[in-house]
Parts: C-alpha cells; sequence; structure tokens
C-alpha cells in the first residue's frame, strides 16, 4: 500500500516524458555527431544559381601561385598560418588552396574568393598577400593573371578523360596528433609523397562563418544541452514506517457568545470604453543563398524542426535564423476608456462574551516502529555521452570567437575513383587526430556512373564554392539544404590547410634561422665614416636596409672566411672598392688563383707584383734589409720567427740560423749592439751571403757529424733554395721601394709558386716588412685607419698547431705563429687593418679568429669550421646551423659591438679593370748591358785587344747603383763598387792584376750565375762544343758585342770558379786551358 503510494507521488513529481526521449535522443544525436555527413553523395545536387554559375572570375577571385616556402624554425607554422587565415577571415573572404598534381610536378596555389554581396576582391587579395608574406618572410608567391586562373580551374577540374572524371570529399574535424606541436607529421608534403605518380587536384575551400550565425548555434547548443539534462541521471529513495501509540484524555468547558451587527452599502458605477487596432505583418525567407556558408554542419540540423516538448519548444526557434530565414512585421492600437464611480455606506456592531471552562486530563502513549529504506541512481549514458560532445562542441564554438569559424571542406578531382579514393583517404588519416571524433569524418564520392551530379559539383568548385545538396529526410523535420562542409574553428583550419614542411617536386622549403634586421651597436657611431657593403637579406630576400660598417672598425680587423664558390672573393672585392673611395690604399697578398689582378690591376696607381715575369713585374724585397728606425736584433728576432712559423724546425736550428743570421750582419760591417753601419751608409747583406755562412756556422758547432749533415741537409738546402730560381731574383739585394709596397695600392699574385712552404715565408717577410714600416713612420698610437692589408688563404702563415711539446724542445711553429698573430692584433695602433680570409678557419690558428673585431662568414658546409667561427661570432645553434645553407654572395656580418650579427647580400662586383702585363724588355736588356760593361771594365786588363771603356762619371755612377741591386754577395759588391770608383777615376783596376784572379773569378761567376751556365754546357762532347755552348748562353745574360778574346776570358773565371767549388773539376779546367793555349785561344 505505501509502495503504491511512493510510486504514485513519484509519476506526478515527474514531468519527464520518456515516450518521446527515445527518438529524440537518436534524432539529436544523429545531429550532434554529424552521422548523416556520409550520406551526401545519395543525394541531389542542388543545380547551381543561375546568378552564381555566371559569376565573372575577375570579380571574385584571386590565386597566388606559392614558388618557395621559407619557415623560422624557432616559429610554430600552425600559429602564423592562424594568422594569416584570420587576417583573410576579418575582411569576410573566403580561403583557397588549391594543390595541383601530373605526377611528377606539384603546384600549390593560396587564394581568396569574394562573397557574392562584396563589390571588390582587391582587399582580400591585398590582405592575404601582405600578410602571407609578413608571416612567412622570404617565401615567393606569384600572382596568377585572371586567364591563367580560369585555364587552371579549367583543367584541374574539366581533366580529359571523358566521363571517367571522378570527384571525392573529406569532411570532418581535424587535429593534432601530437598535442605538443613539437613534431608536426600532418604536413601536405605527405600526401604529395602518397601520391607521386599519381594526377590529381585537390581543392580547399573554407567559407567564413559570421559571429552572429556563431552566436545562434551557441544558443542552440546550449539549449539542446539544458532540455536534455534531466535526462541524464534519476534518483530513485524508498523508505518503509511502522509504530503504534496509545493516549487518553478527558476535556469539560463551557462557552457563552452574544453578538449583533447592523451593515448599510450603497454604490453607484457608470464607465465608457472604446479601441480601435491595426496590424501588418510581412515575412520572407530565404534559404539557398544563406545557407550554404553555414548549414553544413551547423546546428540547424539539429534544431530545424520540432521533436516533442522536451526539445522542439526552445530550441526550434533558432533554426530559422541558422538556415537563413527573415521576417518583417508593423503593429498599431488605440484605446480610450472613460469611468465614474460613488458609494456610501454605514456601518455599527455590540458584542458580549462569557467563558467558562475546566479541563482534567491523563495522557499515557506506548509506541512501536520499525524504518526501513533504500535508494537507486540511475544514469542514461546515452544522454551524458551526448552532453559531453555538445560540451565539446561549445568549446569549439567558443574559441571561433577568438580565430573565427568557417566552413571547410577539401574536393578531390581525379581521372579515376582509385585515385580519387586513395587521394581522399590519405588525406582524411592525415587530418585526424586527437580530438578528431567530435564529429564523424566521411568520404563522400562522385563517380562518373553519377554524371549529371559530378557535372553539378563541378560547376560549383569552378567558382570555388561548396555543392550544395538536398537531403529530404524523412523524419518529420524540416531539413535545410547542406553542404559537405564542417565548421571548424581558425586553429583547425590551418591544421587542414597546413603548408608542406620539407620540399616536395615544384616546391622547396626552406628553414631559416632568425638573424638581426638593422645594424645596432653599443656604442654610437653616427658621426662616424662608414661604407655600405650590401643590403640586409631576411628569410631568403633582399631588402632595402644598408649593411654599413664603421670604417675605423676595419682598423681592428676583419676575417672573411667562405667556401669555394660562396663569393669570398666578391665580399672582399667590395670591401676594397669601397676603402678605396675613402681613400684608404691597400695591399693584397694572394698565394692562390691570382685573381685580384683581374679585377684591380688595370686601375690607375695599382701596382702588381708576381713571381713569373711573363705575366707581372717581379716582386723583389730583401729578408735582410730593415728600416733605420728598427734595431738589427729585433729585426733577426722577427726574421727566425718567421722561419720558424713556416719551416719545420726543431732541436738547436733556430739557434743555428740565428747565430748565421748574426754573422752575415757582422761580416757587413754592423755593429749588433748599436745596430749602426760601421761604414756609416747602411748597407745589407742577402740570402747568398747567408748561405755560404750557414754551414761554416754549422761545422764550427759542438755537435757530431750526423748531426751536422743533418743540419746542414736540412737548414742550408732549405736556405739554398731561396736563392734558386724565381725566388732567388726575388730574394735580392734589388728591391721595390717600401712605400710603393705599403703605402699605395697594391697586388702581389704569389699564386704561380708551387711550395706551399715558399708561399708561407714570402707572406711572412712581407708582413714583417710591412710591421717595421709602420713601427718606423709611427706618429703616435691607436690612429685612424691609414692602409689595410688582405692575406688571402692565410692558414699558410698562420696554421692552427699543436700545443703538445716533443723531446726535442718546444712547440717552436706554434709559438712562432702565436708570436705573429700578437703582432697582427698590436699593429692596429699604428692606422693598419687586416683582411683575413680563408676558405677554412679550421686549419688557422684560433687566435687569428678571435683577434679580428668584424667577421664575414659566408657558406661553410664543414661542420667544424662553421661551429669554430660561429661560436667566435656570437651565433646560437640554430644561426651556425644556417652558415651551409647561405646563398652565394650572403654573408654574416658581426662585430663585437653590434647587438646581434645580420645577413648581408654583397652585389656582385663589375667594375673589373683587369691588369695587362708588358715585359719590360729594355729594363731586361739595360741590365744585360750593364752587366757587360762591368765585365768588360773588370777584365779589360787581361786581353790585349782593346775595348771602349769610355765611360762617364755618371754612367759609372748608373752601374754602382744598379750593382747595389744586385744579388751579388755583399762583400764582392763591395769590392767591385770600390774598383768601379777606381776606374771612374783613372786609377788602376786590381782585378787586372793576375794575383786578384780568384776574386775575379768569384765575380763573374756570380754575376753570370755560372752554376746555370755550367749545367748547360756539361753534356758537351768535345772542348769545341762546350766553348760554343757556353758563348750560346753568354748573350742570353751579358751583352759582349762580338768580342771574341773577352768571351774566352769570361769562360776561364767560370771554369776556374766551378773547379775551386768542385775539386773533381780541377782536370776539366787543366785541359781546357791546355786545348785553349795549343789552339791559341788567347790565354
Amino acid at each position: 500500500m505505501n509502495g503504491e503510494l511512493s510510486l504514485k507521488y513519484q509519476k506526478e513529481l515527474d514531468v519527464r516524458n520518456y515516450e518521446e526521449l527515445e527518438s529524440g535522443l537518436q534524432l539529436a544525436s544523429s545531429f550532434v555527431q554529424k552521422s548523416y555527413i556520409s550520406e551526401l553523395s545519395s543525394h541531389e545536387v542542388v543545380p547551381v544559381d543561375v546568378d552564381l554559375d555566371s559569376a565573372i572570375i575577375r570579380q571574385q577571385i584571386r590565386l597566388f601561385k606559392v614558388g618557395k616556402l621559407v619557415y623560422d624554425k624557432n616559429e610554430n607554422i600552425i600559429d602564423k598560418l592562424l594568422s594569416v587565415y584570420n587576417a583573410v577571415f576579418n575582411v569576410r573572404s573566403a580561403i583557397i588552396m588549391l594543390l595541383e598534381s601530373d605526377g611528377e610536378q606539384t603546384n600549390l596555389y593560396l587564394g581568396v574568393r569574394a562573397n557574392c554581396d562584396e563589390k571588390s576582391i582587391l582587399v582580400p587579395k591585398e590582405t592575404l598577400e601582405k600578410s602571407f608574406l609578413g608571416n612567412f618572410p622570404g617565401s615567393d608567391i606569384e600572382t596568377l593573371r585572371n586567364p591563367q586562373i580560369e585555364e587552371l580551374l579549367n583543367k584541374s577540374i574539366d581533366l580529359k578523360h571523358g566521363n571517367s572524371r571522378v570527384i571525392s570529399t573529406v569532411s570532418g574535424i581535424p587535429s593534432l596528433k601530437d598535442s605538443n606541436k613539437e613534431n608536426f607529421v600532418q604536413g601536405i608534403e605527405k600526401l604529395v609523397d602518397a601520391m607521386r605518380g599519381e594526377t590529381f587536384t585537390a581543392i580547399f575551400i573554407s567559407d567564413p562563418v559570421l559571429h552572429k550565425q556563431v552566436e545562434q548555434m551557441q544558443n542552440g547548443y546550449e539549449q539542446l544541452y539544458s532540455q536534455l539534462v534531466p535526462f541524464a541521471q534519476c534518483d530513485f529513495n524508498f523508505n518503509i514506517n511502522d509504530s503504534q501509540a496509545i493516549t487518553e484524555s478527558l476535556t469539560l468547558g463551557f462557552n457563552e457568545t452574544l453578538n449583533e451587527n447592523l451593515t448599510q452599502t450603497q454604490s453607484f458605477t457608470s464607465g465608457n470604453s472604446e479601441t480601435k487596432g491595426s496590424s501588418k505583418t510581412k515575412g520572407k525567407t530565404k534559404s539557398l543563398a544563406g545557407v550554404a556558408p553555414i548549414i553544413g554542419a551547423g546546428l540547424g540540423a539539429v534544431v530545424a524542426g520540432s521533436f516533442g516538448a522536451a526539445f522542439g519548444g526552445s530550441i526550434g526557434s533558432a533554426a530559422a535564423s541558422i538556415i537563413g530565414s527573415k521576417s518583417e512585421s508593423k503593429a498599431f492600437n488605440e484605446s480610450d476608456t472613460k469611468s465614474q464611480s460613488k458609494t456610501e455606506g454605514t456601518s455599527s456592531t455590540t458584542g458580549k462574551s462569557n467563558s467558562t471552562s475546566t479541563q482534567e486530563g491523563k495522557s499515557e502513549t506506548l509506541s512501536i516502529g520499525n524504518t526501513k529504506g533504500i535508494q537507486l541512481n540511475f544514469e542514461n549514458k546515452a544522454v551524458t555521452n551526448l552532453l559531453e560532445q555538445i560540451d565539446e562542441q561549445l568549446k569549439r564554438v567558443k574559441s571561433s570567437n577568438d580565430f573565427g569559424m568557417w566552413n571547410t571542406a577539401c574536393y578531390f578531382v581525379a581521372p579515376s575513383q582509385q585515385v580519387a579514393e586513395v587521394a581522399a583517404s590519405t588525406f582524411k588519416a592525415l587530418m585526424r587526430g586527437e580530438n578528431s571524433s567530435i564529429e564523424h569524418s566521411a568520404i563522400n564520392t562522385w563517380t562518373s556512373e553519377q554524371k549529371d551530379k559530378v557535372s553539378e559539383v563541378g560547376r560549383y568548385l569552378k567558382q570555388l564554392r561548396h555543392p550544395i545538396i538536398d537531403m529530404k529526410v524523412e523524419n518529420g523535420l524540416d531539413m535545410p539544404y547542406v553542404t559537405p562542409g564542417s565548421l571548424l574553428s581558425g586553429k583547425e583550419v590551418a591544421i587542414m590547410m597546413n603548408l608542406p614542411r620539407k620540399s616536395v617536386s615544384g616546391i622547396p622549403v626552406l628553414e631559416t634561422a632568425e638573424f638581426g634586421r638593422n645594424v645596432f651597436s653599443y656604442e654610437d657611431t653616427e658621426n662616424g665614416s662608414k661604407i655600405n657593403i650590401g643590403k640586409v637579406f631576411h628569410m631568403g630576400k633582399v631588402e632595402q636596409t644598408n649593411v654599413e660598417i664603421d670604417v675605423q672598425s676595419l682598423a681592428m680587423h676583419t676575417f672573411v672566411t667562405g667556401s669555394t664558390g660562396s663569393g669570398k672573393s666578391n665580399t672582399i672585392y667590395r670591401l676594397l672598392h669601397e676603402l678605396n673611395r675613402k681613400r684608404i690604399p691597400f695591399l693584397v697578398i694572394e698565394p692562390a688563383k691570382g685573381e685580384y689582378k683581374q679585377i684591380f690591376g688595370g686601375r690607375e696607381g695599382v701596382h702588381v707584383f708576381g713571381t713569373n715575369t711573363k705575366f707581372t713585374p717581379l716582386l723583389k724585397i730583401n729578408p735582410l734589409k730593415f728600416p733605420d728606425e728598427i734595431h738589427v736584433l729585433e729585426h733577426i728576432d722577427r726574421l727566425v720567427e718567421i722561419f720558424n712559423a713556416c719551416w719545420p724546425m726543431y732541436a738547436a736550428m733556430p739557434a743555428v740560423l740565428k747565430e748565421a743570421i748574426e754573422r752575415v750582419y757582422e761580416e757587413n760591417g754592423w755593429d749588433l749592439e748599436t745596430s749602426l753601419h760601421i761604414e756609416g751608409e747602411s748597407t745589407f747583406p742577402t740570402m747568398h751571403d747567408l748561405v755560404k755562412v750557414l754551414p761554416e756556422i754549422i761545422h764550427e758547432s759542438g755537435y757530431s757529424d750526423e748531426l751536422k749533415s743533418n743540419y746542414i741537409g736540412a737548414l742550408v738546402t732549405r736556405v739554398r733554395s731561396l736563392t734558386n730560381g724565381l725566388v732567388g731574383r726575388i730574394f735580392s739585394g734589388e728591391e721595390i721601394n717600401n712605400q710603393q709596397l705599403f703605402d699605395e695600392n697594391c697586388l702581389i699574385d704569389l699564386s704561380r709558386i708551387g711550395s706551399s712552404e715558399t708561399k708561407a715565408l714570402l707572406m711572412g717577410i712581407l708582413f714583417m716588412r710591412l710591421q717595421e714600416h709602420r713601427m718606423a713612420n709611427a706618429q703616435g698610437m691607436n690612429q685612424s685607419l691609414k692602409h689595410v692589408t688582405v692575406l688571402e688563404e692565410a692558414h699558410h702563415l698562420l696554421p692552427k698547431t699543436s700545443n703538445s711539446q716533443s723531446q726535442e724542445g718546444s712547440n717552436l711553429q706554434g709559438k712562432s705563429v702565436e708570436m705573429i698573430t700578437n703582432a697582427i692584433a698590436e699593429i692596429r695602433t699604428y692606422g693598419e687593418g687586416f683582411i683575413i680570409a680563408d676558405q677554412s678557419p679550421n686549419l688557422l690558428d684560433t687566435s687569428v679568429i678571435r683577434n679580428t673585431n668584424t667577421k664575414i662568414i659566408l657558406r661553410l658546409p664543414e661542420g667544424s669550421d662553421r661551429r669554430e667561427v660561429g661560436l667566435a661570432a656570437s651565433l646560437n645553434e640554430d644561426q651556425i646551423n644556417e652558415i651551409p645553407k647561405l646563398k652565394t654572395g650572403v654573408s654574416i656580418v658581426y662585430q663585437n659591438n653590434w647587438l646581434q650579427p645580420v645577413l648581408c647580400a654583397f652585389e656582385k662586383y663589375k667594375n673589373e679593370n683587369p691588369y695587362v702585363h708588358k715585359e719590360d724588355v729594355k729594363s731586361l736588356n739595360q741590365s744585360k748591358k750593364n752587366t757587360g760593361d762591368i765585365l768588360k771594365i773588370l777584365l779589360s786588363g787581361r786581353i790585349t785587344e782593346k775595348l771602349d771603356l769610355n765611360k762617364s762619371e755618371q754612367e759609372i755612377e748608373k752601374l754602382q747603383s744598379w750593382l747595389s741591386n744586385t744579388s751579388l754577395p755583399t762583400n764582392l759588391k763591395q769590392n767591385v763598387f770600390m774598383e768601379l770608383s777606381s776606374f771612374k777615376n783613372k786609377e788602376e783596376v786590381k782585378y787586372w792584376e793576375q794575383s786578384s784572379f780568384d776574386e775575379l773569378s768569384k765575380v763573374v761567376w756570380n754575376l753570370l750565375h755560372g752554376d746555370k751556365l755550367q749545367k748547360y754546357a756539361k753534356a758537351a762532347m768535345s772542348f769545341d762544343q762546350y766553348n760554343e755552348k757556353l758563348r750560346l748562353a753568354l748573350k742570353r745574360y751579358v751583352v759582349l758585342e762580338e768580342n771574341y778574346e773577352l768571351e774566352q776570358s769570361i769562360i776561364q773565371c767560370l771554369l776556374y770558379q766551378h773547379s775551386i767549388e768542385k775539386p773533381a773539376f780541377k782536370d776539366f779546367y787543366f785541359n781546357w786551358v791546355e786545348d785553349a793555349r795549343q789552339k791559341e785561344r788567347y790565354l
């Protein structure tokens, strides 16, 4: 009885209609989850509106072809795409992406489509272009002309395969597979790679959904949620209570009451009322054009009709506005009311009351009871699941308030059903992620068997619009038209319409690190002189911002590095050109290629020197010469260190070499303590003198015979190599003026020297002479930039050395290189700036890079090279990894006082002015004539034929001046100089005496390079042939005017000196003399 009563009360209190829940729940679930989306291809396609079909493409569509994509690896690409799409959303334009593939080449297009009510496509076009390039600087996009757009759409959709055209569409919610977005694996390049070899076109269409429509949808979801909540859970409580009670009571009472009442009332009322009313209502509903952008995935399908009082009443009102209905109403009412009222009344009351009461009671109660209860909780899981899905949908709808909402779908057009469905399935798999299950996703395919439907869908796609589908669902709902699109938030659209992350055929993709876009420094250098070296290069594009370097900062040295073909030489050309415009001269020491003379060699005021007289004037420099302001011992220390840096020296070799050099200076007349020449006028020894003294020093040492032999083989052989051939002519007494080398524009080409040791030695000696010249002419400390020296391939002179020490002694080469690098760092105080260039920083001593203020880094493929220089230039890891990907002519520029490095594009230097060499035949002939004149004077006393020796004092002085610059040993040079003076004073020359024949033979041997002549003639088979070979060779070096007796005397001197140097040759000499006397050849 009690249970039935409780159930009765429960039914009366529970107003929920469970009979309608099942059908309503099924219908709500179907449209919240979009399960109907998989049936679109089976329904009819609404024919394209006439106005839409005749729309002109140029008025509604703009497309860009993506040529190159450039990403900043530290920025999230999805977020940047979101910004681009949101910018287009703000101008109420649709976003279009089109991917076209012929099986080999892939083309990617981005574009916009204006809505029907928009008058101009220019604003969306400009918005997309500027926003895309702003978020992806460096990328290339090309605007397609209107005919190109029409041709592209016709070719993409009207594939020339007859009736085999197939269109598949993908609908669903995209989401990230990796929510942390660290490893994005959903790039569109995966689709391109998967479909390699197949012809297809993918068309992505995203229409913007207005904020008002989004609010209506949100209200619809909220109302649906509110209607479903009561059905989610039920709680039932059942209680049973039994009790028994006994009570006894007695009450006695008496009451008496007397009342009298009199009331009189009169009322009068009159009234008049008149009402007039008028009402007018008109309504208009348009669902075809307004539905298309939103209904495809909207809530309109959920709330379009009523499915019972539980759902329809509160939700149905939102449906009309979502599906595009519009209504208007007008109403007019008029009312006139008059009223009059009159009331009169009289009231009188008299009362009397008397009461007596007596009460006596006795009560006793006995209760016996028993209570039982049970509580049951029921949950409808189908409803709670649907509520959770509505919650997720509400979150997506709310997120659209931040980034916008789009109606989006992708369409694949292919010549066969297999290709279309494979492409659609691959793309769908790519887009599915952690949160894609909020709605059903589906692939709908219109095959060649559905010709009419395919044709209609194709007409929509030509206009880059979603096709409209007529559902005609028999469920009691007034079902609107739908599209294959899904309602996506801005973030979801950025995932679905993402860009390739890696290069594919036809679309190169580059990742770049971020660099500065302006030159900012810690110090204010606005008023300083600057040079413009190029333009800022940002994310693959040359910008208009100039990269300027303070001229005075170059005095703190510059390091330029880059692999072959990276533009290193062109960069230095530009630097030298700009510095030359500021009237700052340069010296280029080039041990490889010899390119600089082809660029600057023909300029006025530029001197070119080299090692091959067929191509350039010969470089002539005496390593043992130094300015008067430099102490001789300073010079010796520097010279020995240069030898240590360029040659492998061990044990006591440096000490032996230094002692030999000191001996040479002493024999030449130098006081090593005072650094003064005994004769007053400074004369300097040559390498020929050193070659003669060095063996003497070794033999005088206390080393063992084996060690002496090793030193002679190692040291003497190397030094002697510097007196032979072209190098011997370079290290001669005849020098190029220091002012010409170091104060004017000068190019020194060492590229034709084969030995790397000799190259390094020449570079080192030039550096030493430059340093001493600057020190000798210093005008104070910390001077402004006055001169720039370029050291190309600097690793020849400044190689990276080991820090380890051997048993033989310390690391001599390393210490010598350290001395040179320290000197480079210190020489800036004299206004000398160095531009040190090399292809491989890892081959250079690390202090070279460390001591340079300006770093210019071009492409470097080798890892250790770019790390070596990258860390020195304050580059981060990403910037270091950017170095091997730099374009030719693009470099990373950094100075120590800059806030950040910048990428700089150097223009190709085009002001080439090549050097044209003209061999100095006149100078060569004069040298031959001077040699002949000196030999005539020295030998005239030994021949019977009278020679023409009429020389003026000026001519003798010219001979003496020429002699001072020859490679003749210093002591012989001085003796010959004195004998020429005696001849000028009409005095007898000592060489005419027989007692001086030994010294005379030595002079002739050295003047004529007798070793060369002897090597040429020694293969003769007879004395006559020997004499003929020597006479032929003499004509190459000296002018003797066909004087046979003089020639014979010269040959005798050569043979005699050779026999002195080579005792084994004495027999040949005596036999030659005997043969000459027998034939009466003037001996």
